[in-house]
């Protein structure tokens, strides 16, 4: 079991930060009832997910679980998770049917991300535990004081959420923030679709919130749209 690292970021937003080569993190976010549970983690790592959750003041039950998308280090606990908490499983419409268990590949128009994502569904994205999605989200949706924001590219149907009172957007996999630089891809071949992906950013930038937690990586504080927009331009120049 990895070490978590506890990390809070504001008011109702902590990250739990699991050791990994790509400092993979999930988020515990606090409202009236309990915990709502952004992305789980590999496979194996529920338990110190769990442990951070009982470590914080009650209501700390886990009420919620959203996926923003299909890769193994964001559902990989997320079946435990799902029948030891009793939580519902979330995730956007689009996504769904891969987090269930449909290889990202078939949604890959390159042959890079194709042969990626085929590899990557047969030596890791089988071992996972199939979850079942019990309630889609689109675009603009509420839940427990986040807002649901569509950012494809990196997957078909991947969301990221703004928690509204505390101007903090979780950005999931639109935006890594890997050893202070930003990208999309520290994979080669892991994004599906690298202009979409690059619109996904573009469109969180515009959005105009200072404060962005990527799931992997520091969050960007108090700079966001303007370290978004200077990667941007280095990309086009």
């Amino acid at each position: 079991m990895p070490v978590a690292r506890f990390r809070p970021i504001s008011r109702h937003v902590a990250a739990v930060d699991l050791h990994g080569r790509f400092q993979v993190a999930v988020f515990l976010v606090r409202h009236e009832d309990g915990l709502l549970l952004v992305d789980t983690g590999f496979p194996g790592w529920h338990y110190a997910v769990l442990t951070a959750a009982e470590s914080l003041p009650r209501p700390n039950q886990i009420t919620h679980i959203v996926l923003t998308h299909a890769h193994v280090d964001h559902i990989g606990g997320a079946a435990f998770l799902a029948r030891h908490t009793g939580a519902e499983v979330i995730a956007s419409e689009v996504e769904k049917p891969y987090i269930e268990g449909l290889s990202l590949a078939r949604a890959a128009a390159r042959l890079l991300p194709r042969v990626v994502l085929t590899l990557n569904h047969w030596t890791l994205a089988r071992r996972v535990e199939t979850v079942r999605v019990t309630h889609t989200v689109g675009e603009d949706d509420r839940l427990c004081g986040l807002r649901v924001v569509a950012i494809p590219g990196h997957t078909p149907g991947q969301i990221g959420l703004f928690h509204e009172e505390d101007g903090v957007l979780l950005c999931a996999d639109g935006v890594f923030n890997i050893r202070g630089e930003l990208g999309h891809d520290p994979i080669p071949g892991i994004t599906l679709d690298y202009a979409q992906a690059e619109a996904s950013m573009a469109r969180l930038a515009a959005l105009g919130c200072r404060d962005m937690a990527p799931s992997h990586g520091p969050a960007i504080l108090g700079d966001a749209p303007e370290r978004l927009l200077r990667f941007l331009e280095r990309r086009v120049a």
